[in-house]
């Protein structure tokens, strides 16, 4: 979470808030971040997918290789 923050504060985005939750039911798909309004999930696993989940804060592109498939 730490790390989100930092990059999202680092890229300028100031309109985003990183917050933390409790559960979110998906725990077998390991760290899970939602991104609003979208509704986005995504598995993050390393500092790669921290710069990919940043870079569709900036953008509104999804990146596409860490998104959850929510129909497994």
């Amino acid at each position: 979470m730490q790390s989100i923050k930092r990059a999202a504060k680092e890229a300028g985005l100031h309109d985003v808030r990183v917050q933390k939750s409790g559960c979110l039911d998906f725990c077998e798909f390991g760290t899970t971040a939602v991104i609003y309004p979208e509704g986005i999930w995504y598995t993050l696993q390393g500092e790669d997918a921290v710069a990919a989940m940043v870079q569709h804060l900036q953008s509104g592109t999804g990146a596409d290789h860490l998104q959850m498939n929510m129909d497994d």
